[in-house]
């Protein structure tokens, strides 16, 4: 093997072993923002994230492939969207990973520029092609601003003008959020083990409310696989929840709430 691919190989290989290390302290950070509705999914789905982020940055860092940072942020765009995030709310998820390679990595913020440019372009070309409701008239932007005491520069990317919707003042309403992401439900319905994949119609820091067509019994405890995904790669991940509320609804089905019976935040292993 030529030296140069083995130290290629060497760096390429130290990156992931940083990427994996970056990966859940940054989701910790995504998990305690309280203005970004990304925070209520559970630590390892955040970890994943962070973690396809942060190896996506490397690539266009390390070699000078955008490529893949552009397939994220499409990617994330397009999911966000049709789940029920806000522009936002993906926008601060791609601050805080920012600010985290920053403070974590001691990744110089200079470097960034090449890569805040590829993310702004992606916004730009995609904007049209998105369910959320922007007007024509309004652009992404970056913002630089002064966060502390210190004048630390922090490069933070926001929506200009963007109309303030499901807020009060500038917290989110978690209580009221239409999150609509996938759910593995393993419980029993009166009739043995039962199994279905649902989607949410909100979640909240201690629960989640879906629509299903199997009647569950109050107090009723089940595993949910929060959020499920069935793509090569996802981390489904069953978590613990009882059944708090049952209502009928009109074309037969139930709406189902359920409380979390354990943390969404690392686990210890």
């Amino acid at each position: 093997m030529p030296f140069e691919e083995e130290e290629a190989t060497g760096a390429q290989l130290l990156q992931r072993e940083r990427g994996g290390k970056f990966a859940p302290q940054a989701a910790d950070r995504i998990r305690s923002a309280e203005k970004c509705l990304f925070s209520l999914l559970p630590h390892e789905e955040l970890s994943r994230l962070a973690g396809e982020w942060y190896e996506a940055c490397a690539q266009a860092m390390l070699r000078g492939n955008y490529a893949p940072i552009d397939t994220w942020v499409r990617t994330q765009s397009t999911l966000a969207a049709s789940e029920g995030f806000a522009p936002e709310d993906l926008l601060q998820l791609l601050r805080i990973c920012r600010q985290s390679a920053i403070d974590v990595e001691s990744w110089n913020e200079d470097i960034f520029s090449a890569v805040d440019e590829v993310i702004q372009d992606v916004f730009g070309s995609i904007r049209s092609k998105l369910p959320w409701n922007i007007p024509d008239d309004q652009n992404y932007q970056l913002d630089r601003r002064i966060e502390d005491q210190q004048s630390v520069p922090v490069v933070e990317m926001k929506v200009v003008q963007l109309k303030e919707e499901a807020r009060t003042g500038n917290r989110r309403r978690f209580t009221r959020n239409r999150l609509q992401l996938p759910i593995r439900v393993i419980g029993s319905d009166g009739n043995g083990q039962a199994e279905q994949i649902a989607r949410t119609r909100s979640i909240s820091r201690g629960g989640l409310y879906f629509v299903s067509s199997k009647p569950y019994q109050i107090d009723h405890v089940m595993k949910i696989n929060f959020p499920y995904w069935n793509s090569p790669g996802g981390i489904n991940v069953p978590y613990a929840v009882k059944v708090v509320r049952l209502d009928p609804l009109p074309d037969t089905t139930w709406g189902v709430g359920v409380d979390f019976l354990e943390s969404l935040g690392r686990r210890s292993h």
